[in-house]
């Protein structure tokens, strides 16, 4: 084996970003350590492949006259290494085909890409037939035992892969260019400085207010910037193409004031009526459905908080809601909150995508609520809206339409920062320890406890940035 090699994951790493790949081959500590979302996820994938394995063994003696599977074989061309999850060698026709498994319910791009990649390393060693990827269904619903013939589909994707082969071919090829340069001066970097785990690397000297904090810049655009040795958004021409709501927020942070357009803002609100719901999940979306009802990497949600507002000047109610045993929340959850909201007046949520979403989906697997849930997306008032729809614009949002991002700029005095569960992932994974009795008994009362602070916040963010609207207008 060469001492350094491409593997599938490396390769996925170059072609989101060849710089990232350089700094990983280059053993560059990353800025951020992985998360527990990061953890929750491989171990996820790792029991949907237990369940593929054995789904696969009866496959192969369904599919084929005579045939063995073989598990986790490692193959090395050049500087490339494939380690497949499984091939069944076609003992009669003497070849092999390929199945790699996903803990996704659907066929994506990066998915193809990865069986490309493999395919071409494979190639070299074996003869190669078919090749199939292996995911989990996404219109079973779980009842009782988990049904594997009905859990997953093995889809023959050979041909969508030849058309990418060509191309991936000559990507693998320029990954090793970068694996073997000596320094990164030519490398592409990122554009998204946030999430960058490079950022000395891809982005050093980062202005306060750089292009890339933009809304949706797309990457033609930063390129022509990046090319004319422009980064900070002060620096942009003013004959530079930008889309009407990107000119917007370049010209705020060039005053350095905020942008309200009271006019429009007065119109939105003008569709809010009282009593208000400020309302927000927090949900949890395991691969592999667990409870009966449920689809694969469906969301299961586990707690809300609620913050009513009878009136413009009346005193506030909270509700909460926390299921923490292992059982299906929504049956409880349901109940108390068809039983809080009532028929009349908004119900506040930021990003109502999410909200009415999960929605739709407790009312195909609770018709009695059906009507119930219905009603409430008919009321759904999405707060984020007034911030992603430029009418409120600030130059400390940095261009992010986050709640996170919004409240510690308008509500200084509440902040997440100091919340032992301060993400949504991190009240997901939270849960799952609890009901799963992953952490002791002690850290579970201490868990629901942030977890109930986490989701109250949210609510009582949204409130306050409310307020906050009302008097600018």
């Amino acid at each position: 084996m060469p001492e350094q090699t491409i593997s599938k994951t490396d390769f996925r790493i170059y072609l989101e970003c060849p710089l990232h790949f350089w700094a990983v081959s280059h053993a560059y500590e990353p800025a951020t350590a992985p998360t527990t979302m990061d953890e929750f996820r491989r171990q996820q994938g790792q029991q949907v492949e237990a369940l593929a394995l054995e789904h696969l063994k009866a496959w192969t003696n369904h599919a084929y006259a005579h045939a063995s599977l073989l598990w986790q074989q490692t193959y090395i061309h050049d500087l490339f290494l494939a380690r497949t999850d499984a091939l069944v060698h076609d003992e009669n026709e003497n070849c092999f085909d390929l199945y790699e498994i996903k803990s996704g319910s659907n066929v994506d791009k990066e998915d193809l890409y990865d069986i490309a990649f493999q395919a071409a390393v494979c190639r070299q060693t074996i003869p190669l037939r078919k090749l199939h990827l292996v995911h989990l269904n996404k219109d079973y619903r779980r009842e009782g035992e988990l049904d594997m013939d009905a859990l997953f589909l093995i889809e023959d994707v050979s041909a969508a892969v030849e058309e990418l082969l060509t191309s991936i071919k000559a990507e693998m090829l320029n990954a090793r260019t970068v694996l073997e340069q000596e320094n990164h001066t030519n490398l592409e970097h990122c554009r998204t400085p946030n999430n960058c785990p490079f950022p000395d690397l891809c982005h050093p000297d980062l202005p306060g207010h750089s292009i890339y904090e933009i809304p949706r810049l797309h990457r033609n655009r930063a390129l022509q910037l990046e090319e004319m040795g422009i980064r900070d958004i002060h620096n942009i021409p003013a004959d530079f193409m930008l889309s009407e709501k990107q000119s917007a927020y370049v010209d705020v942070v060039r005053a350095n004031r905020p942008f309200i357009d009271r006019d429009a803002l007065r119109q939105k609100l003008s569709k809010v009526r009282y009593p208000l719901y400020f309302l927000d999940y927090e949900t949890c979306n395991p691969a592999l459905p667990l409870f009966n009802g449920y689809k694969p990497n469906q969301h299961i949600v586990f707690q809300f908080s609620l913050h009513i507002l009878p009136s413009p000047q009346a005193d506030v109610e909270h509700h909460q809601f926390l299921h923490s045993e292992l059982s299906d929340p929504a049956p409880a959850m349901l109940e108390k909150l068809s039983h809080t909201i009532q028929p009349q007046g908004s119900i506040i949520v930021w990003n109502k995508g999410f909200e009415c979403s999960r929605h739709h989906e407790l009312a195909e697997m609770h018709p009695a609520y059906a009507a119930f849930l219905e009603n409430v997306n008919s009321r759904v008032f999405d707060l984020m809206e007034i911030f992603s729809q430029g009418l409120y614009i600030h130059p400390d949002f940095h261009g992010s339409t986050s709640i996170k991002k919004v409240l510690p700029v308008l509500v200084p005095e509440l902040s997440y920062d100091e919340m032992e569960i301060a993400k949504g992932d991190e009240a997901s994974i939270a849960w799952w320890q609890i009901v799963n009795d992953l952490v002791t008994e002690e850290e579970k009362t201490i868990m629901i406890a942030n977890l109930l602070q986490y989701c109250q916040l949210d609510t009582q963010a949204m409130l306050k940035i409310w307020d906050i609207i009302k008097i600018n207008i």
